[in-house]
């Protein structure tokens, strides 16, 4: 426990000093894992497989860049197994979540436009919209 507080604290301090916020781009495999409290992270672009996986009090957002044309209730904008095994937190999604979405999540709460097969499976004590 006490090594989880002082991981959560060194989190924090990363991002205030690196300002996490407003990313741009495509993000690979896993972004936001395991995101302590205190952290945000704001993409404009598009995320892979896992993202969120393990949210563990963070904030992720994901929204496409209003330049690119797409169209959000249409396009995929995070991919597979995306919230796997997240325990508390917030994610934003504009846009739909590929398969697996939120599986294993027990207390984070999603906003997505749509989702592949399989949604929520196994999921207890969180909330998912769509």
């Amino acid at each position: 426990m006490l090594s989880g507080k002082s991981q959560a604290l060194r989190t924090r301090r990363l991002a205030r000093r690196y300002h996490l916020d407003f990313l741009q781009g495509h993000r690979g495999q896993a972004f936001g894992a395991w995101a302590a409290h205190g952290v945000t992270l704001d993409l404009i672009g598009e995320g892979n497989d896992y993202v969120g996986k393990g949210l563990s009090g963070g904030k992720i957002i994901v929204r496409p860049d209003p330049k690119s044309g797409i169209v959000p209730e249409e396009s995929i904008i995070v991919g597979n197994t995306v919230l796997y095994g997240a325990i508390t937190g917030e994610c934003y999604f504009r846009g739909i979540a590929g398969e697996r979405f939120a599986v294993r999540n027990s207390g984070a709460y999603a906003v997505v436009e749509g989702t592949g097969d399989h949604g929520c499976e196994y999921m207890t004590a969180a909330l998912s919209s769509f």
